[in-house]
């Protein structure tokens, strides 16, 4: 069985950096490049966090899985 190496390290980093964007593009003047990039950031980092949180998900369950596996 292949184990999944935890992405916990970098799901904190991609939450922390999604949250300055999402601040950043709430103080950004209306209709403003800032703004539209931060929206792009904010929608790829929304994105990226859903699939790291699914692959700890997946992580966990292989985990549980192992763990009541008979042992040979």
């Amino acid at each position: 069985m292949i184990l999944l190496p935890s992405l916990r390290l970098p799901i904190a980093a991609l939450l922390a950096a999604t949250l300055m964007a999402w601040r950043a593009y709430e103080i950004a003047p209306i209709y403003s490049v800032v703004q539209a990039e931060m929206a792009g950031w904010i929608m790829l980092g929304s994105l990226l966090l859903a699939v790291s949180f699914f692959w700890e998900l997946i992580r966990w369950y292989q985990r549980m899985d192992r763990r009541h596996l008979p042992k040979s």
